[in-house]
């Protein structure tokens, strides 16, 4: 890809972190759901995190 689509050949380790990040809230979510808000909650935030580390990681 080109520079006109947005692609920025950056940091690898930052993209492998957010998905690092992205799965271990996904499976935080999935198993802590029927027991404790907070860890949802904490699920969700690393999900997020983790996808804007993936997406816009430099």
């Amino acid at each position: 890809m080109g520079r006109s689509c947005g692609y920025k050949p950056g940091n690898s380790g930052t993209r492998v972190a957010g998905i690092v990040l992205m799965a271990v809230g996904v499976l935080m979510f999935l198993i802590f759901v029927p027991r404790w808000v907070w860890t949802s909650a904490l699920g969700i935030c690393l999900i997020s995190v983790g996808f804007l580390m993936w997406r816009f990681g430099a």
